[in-house]
């Protein structure tokens, strides 16, 4: 691989570029993306003030149309049921407690009963598992799911009222009581501090490589799209027999990366605009503390993020993503270049999309591990420094902290390498290709060619 190699670079790449930018999808994308990116945080304000509106005003409550509720309560506390016809919305409600009839007799009445709008209610204590409600309605009832739903947050509430009563807490008590406790795992770093186990994830954090994840497959999809889309029809076409007149192969596969590499750039920087320039409207909106709890909360989320976020880590997160991208559309280009006809890529794309969507899978599943019991140290480790699978969730894992800098760097320097290797290795296969018609070329037949074998 020399200098003459990439003789012609410049006027593919200054051509696949204005191509891709001037596409109506392109247009579409960004233009969908920077939308999202400014309006998702003045829209949860505006909506948690209007909730925060709503609540605050005297709303005319609607009597509940249960008529009959038969309790069964097995748990051994004493509960006065006759509190919840206090609530308006249940005053008219009937609670039946004296088991007149069985629990079995109860649930064949509402059997024989359709549109009963009486319900069952049983509860029963486990030393193990707690207290445990059931609640059984008719199935053509006139009781809504909204109906049964505000019961049952109702009915929480009030049960474990009447439990903490028993036990003589007062209210004031209970509040206290009933705070949210917030957990944090800290685990000693390999300085010495003690810091938060790294294994484990917020569901802000969860929500945050998630949809980091979601994005970058779908640039990767949209570049490796473009690419091979790009080479298969200027092969069933033939017009790369002219292009291959005054340019080499090399030049032709690198100037349709780099195209999309700029694309991806643009896009990222033009959506993280928007993103900030929404902040500074919700400075507006929150202007005089008119802000809900709700929406202020979004905020100091959103904040919170970025306070662990480096202009270092930007930096190795923005190439380690450029380098996936690559990766990638280098894979984007073979596959273009192995069928003869435009119509035959879709057969094509199988293997790639086999390994696209398993690593999008392993990435996934070790952020939902993350989030309900905590990250083995070693499936997170190879999901980073693992080029295929790190494209995706690498720059999440760097920016929320959960990988330092140090890996961070060590992840890109592989995937930098890889990169190199892979380009390598498609440059090898790609030349040989591009000329060839005939039937489509299966992954046998690219390595046949690479050494230089004949395909049958």
């Amino acid at each position: 691989m020399n200098k003459s190699d990439f003789r012609g670079f410049k006027q593919v790449f200054i051509f696949e570029f204005l191509t891709g930018i001037k596409k109506t999808s392109f247009k579409i994308f960004i233009a969908v993306l920077c939308v999202m990116g400014f309006l998702t945080l003045p829209v949860m304000t505006i909506i948690g003030n209007i909730k925060s509106s709503d609540n605050g005003k005297d709303k005319t409550i609607e009597k509940s149309p249960i008529a009959t509720v038969y309790v069964y309560d097995n748990s051994g506390v004493s509960v006065r049921y006759e509190e919840l016809n206090k609530s308006e919305e249940y005053s008219e409600v009937l609670f039946v407690t004296d088991n007149s009839i069985s629990y079995d007799d109860a649930i064949q009445n509402l059997k024989e009963d359709n549109h009963s709008n009486n319900i069952v209610v049983k509860t029963e204590y486990d030393s193990e598992d707690g207290f445990d409600i059931t609640i059984v309605y008719a199935e053509n009832s006139g009781i809504k799911s909204k109906d049964l739903d505000d019961f049952e947050e109702d009915f929480r509430k009030f049960y474990r009222d009447e439990m903490l009563g028993n036990l003589g807490v007062s209210e004031e008590d209970y509040k206290y009581l009933s705070k949210d406790i917030n957990l944090s795992i800290m685990t000693m770093t390999k300085d010495g501090t003690f810091g938060e186990d790294p294994g484990r994830i917020s569901m802000d954090d969860y929500f945050l490589m998630l949809g980091g994840l979601m994005v970058v497959f779908i640039f990767v999809n949209m570049a490796v799209g473009n690419v091979a889309t790009s080479v298969a029809t200027e092969k069933s076409s033939r017009v790369i027999e002219y292009l291959l007149t005054g340019t080499k192969p090399m030049a032709l596969l690198s100037g349709k990366i780099a195209a999309r590499l700029l694309e991806s750039v643009i896009t990222f920087f033009a959506v993280y605009s928007c993103h900030y320039l929404s902040q500074i409207v919700c400075l507006f909106l929150t202007a005089g503390n008119t802000v809900s709890d709700s929406a202020s909360n979004n905020i100091i989320v959103v904040a919170s993020i970025w306070e662990t976020i480096t202009f270092s880590k930007i930096l190795v997160a923005t190439l380690y993503f450029l380098g996936g991208l690559a990766i990638y559309a280098i894979i984007g280009a073979v596959t273009g270049a192995s069928v003869s006809k435009l119509d035959e890529l879709q057969e094509a794309y199988k293997f790639y999309s086999f390994v696209l969507v398993l690593c999008v899978y392993v990435d996934l599943f070790l952020v939902i591990m993350m989030l309900y019991a905590g990250g083995n140290a070693g499936i997170m480790n190879f999901c980073a420094l693992f080029p295929l699978t790190g494209a995706f969730l690498t720059p999440a894992l760097l920016l929320t902290g959960k990988i330092s800098i140090v890996t961070g760097i060590i992840a890109l320097i592989i995937m930098i390498i890889t990169a190199a290797i892979v380009f390598v290795f498609a440059a090898a296969v790609y030349e040989s290709m591009l000329l060839f018609q005939g039937k489509r070329l299966r992954l046998k037949d690219i390595i046949a060619i690479m050494k230089k074998q004949v395909v049958a």
